[in-house]
């Protein structure tokens, strides 16, 4: 991915009448209640990419005030002199600099035919809740058909076909209504007409088994990878496509079109299980889902200088461990090609993401849609850590508040530490001291206490390294000293070396912060929540800010 993303321009489109956002090529996690829109923001990105593959008609008509199936902003739409509807992206090449602004609108269709927009199009992927709720929503007595779901939420983003610049979906919308012949057409023209419709049927049954066949294999590998431990047996899954569109017939009263069947199974331990949603709790079913969608997404990678990966309340259906779950893969090398977009209107979810990210995280833009369709502007407002606020209060001198900021920052670090970014909601409450002593403790696992508190803490770090002789010449001149004990006697202090060497550094870092938190937490950090209790002075929750800001890049997992 050669190209960034840097700024979103909207007017007068869905939710908003006037929207600006400088992302400045970071990824995106985006807060917004019910209507402040942020699925506006969504449509507004998957429009622009479509536009490009679309004619110009067919985008305009997004922009157009007579036409039934504008997109326009209803309030906007009722002033005097409405602006006219418009989407701009801004995007900056990583490598020389240059920036280039794409419009799409009534009269502007900047994308059509567009390499950069075609591609990232085909390289890009969008994702809703949708996808997951319509998994799970099969009765009892119904057969694991997910077609629909598949037509509607996979297949818009499959690559193209060998044929060229048509994609998968472009076949199918060929020949989805089964009307080979609309215009009725007779003789020699409704026969050919006829002729092609089963040609275009026969190419997209040979395009649509090899997709679906892609995304099983990668299915499998993805749930192996990241959902089945703890699975009380092998857990195997098949997407199959088990009735393959066709047609027949070379005249109104012959023909006949079957439409494909795309049918979701499980076997357990080589046990075929043929309804899983009568079987699978709502957990396992999610994880399962999870890995198809998601697989549909790395089978279906494109090379291109833009990749947007768009998530629009995708994680809202699921339990806390699963979201959690989800956090980490989207985090992870996985989708490390892909400019992230990430949509929520669950404050809750907002926050654990952002503190899965840590306390310094350049890279991403955590903020706040503010407004409704009605306003003349919904804006964007930075969704400040506990850090930084309490580093804005320090500036204007309220200690108090900053301090409370601090302690919450220092919980948060310990306890995303101790917990490896999961979020278990059944577990004891933790103070801060407990998390604290609780994230040291997890520091020393697998470095001696004893040897810490004893040797290691009491000796500068300039020194340490004389605790252990730096070779091992005094033992081969040990003449009393057998092969065998000389060659334990070796392993044993290169063990020592290692404990002392630069591989501890951090962790005695880590433990030493904690220690000089933990020493300031009874004087800054716990007096914050509490009345009657000496005044702060600034110099020393200045000097709490910076270690806090310390635990929060140094303490990871």
């Amino acid at each position: 991915m050669n190209s960034r993303l840097q700024k979103i321009e909207i007017t007068n489109f869905k939710a908003f009448r006037k929207f600006d956002l400088n992302l400045e090529g970071r990824h995106l996690l985006v807060y917004g209640a019910n209507g402040a829109g942020k699925s506006s923001l969504y449509w507004a990105l998957y429009t622009f990419l479509q536009s490009a593959r679309k004619r110009t008609t067919a985008v305009a008509k997004y922009f157009d005030p007579g036409h039934q199936q504008n997109l326009l902003n209803i309030y906007e739409q009722r002033e005097a002199t409405p602006r006219p509807g418009e989407i701009c992206l801004t995007f900056r090449d990583a490598g020389t600099g240059n920036e280039h602004a794409y419009h799409i609108s009534q009269a502007l269709h900047g994308t059509d035919d567009e390499p950069v927009i075609l591609k990232a199009d085909l390289a890009s992927d969008f994702i809703t809740y949708r996808f997951f709720f319509g998994f799970s929503h099969f009765r009892n007595s119904e057969r694991f058909n997910i077609w629909p779901l598949f037509e509607k939420e996979i297949l818009p983003f499959c690559v193209t076909t060998a044929g060229g610049r048509r994609t998968p979906l472009d076949l199918w919308n060929r020949i989805k209504l089964g009307d080979p012949n609309p215009t009725a057409s007779r003789g020699v023209g409704g026969s050919g007409a006829y002729a092609d419709f089963h040609h275009a049927t026969s190419l997209f049954a040979q395009c649509l088994v090899g997709i679906v066949d892609a995304i099983s294999t990668e299915a499998q590998t993805f749930y192996d990878g990241h959902f089945s431990a703890g699975d009380a047996g092998k857990v195997d899954l098949r997407l199959g496509l088990v009735t393959p569109p066709s047609s027949s017939g070379d005249n109104q009263n012959s023909f006949s079109f079957t439409k494909p069947v795309v049918e979701f199974g499980i076997q357990i331990n080589g046990q075929r299980i043929n309804r899983p949603q009568t079987f699978l709790n709502e957990a396992k079913l999610t994880q399962l889902a999870l890995s198809v969608r998601f697989a549909a997404s790395l089978v279906n990678l494109h090379e291109s200088d833009v990749k947007l990966l768009v998530l629009d309340d995708l994680l809202v259906s699921l339990d806390m461990s699963n979201r959690m779950k989800v956090v980490e893969i989207l985090l992870s090398e996985t989708f490390e090609d892909y400019q992230k977009i990430i949509l929520t209107h669950d404050m809750g979810l907002f926050r654990e993401f952002r503190r899965a990210l840590g306390g310094n995280h350049p890279d991403w833009e955590c903020l706040r849609l503010e407004g409704k369709p009605s306003d003349p502007k919904v804006s964007c407002q930075s969704e400040k850590s506990d850090t930084q606020k309490a580093e804005d209060y320090l500036h204007g001198h309220r200690l108090d508040e900053a301090a409370l900021c601090l302690r919450k920052a220092c919980e948060d670090t310990a306890k995303r530490f101790i917990d490896h970014n999961e979020v278990v909601p059944t577990k004891e409450f933790l103070g801060l001291a407990d998390s604290l002593r609780s994230a040291r403790n997890r520091v020393l696992a697998g470095f001696p206490s004893d040897f810490y508190e004893k040797v290691v803490r009491n000796t500068p770090a300039q020194h340490r390294n004389m605790l252990v002789a730096s070779s091992d010449t005094d033992l081969d001149e040990a003449e009393h000293l057998d092969p065998a004990t000389r060659g334990r006697l070796k392993t044993n202090r290169d063990r020592l070396r290692r404990l002392l060497s630069e591989q501890q550094v951090e962790r005695l870092r880590q433990i030493k912060l904690i220690d000089d938190i933990l020493a300031c937490t009874e004087r800054v950090l716990n007096p914050a929540a509490h009345s009657g209790t000496p005044p702060l002075y600034e110099k020393e929750v200045r000097d709490a800010l910076d270690l806090v800001r310390q635990l929060e890049t140094t303490l990871t997992t």
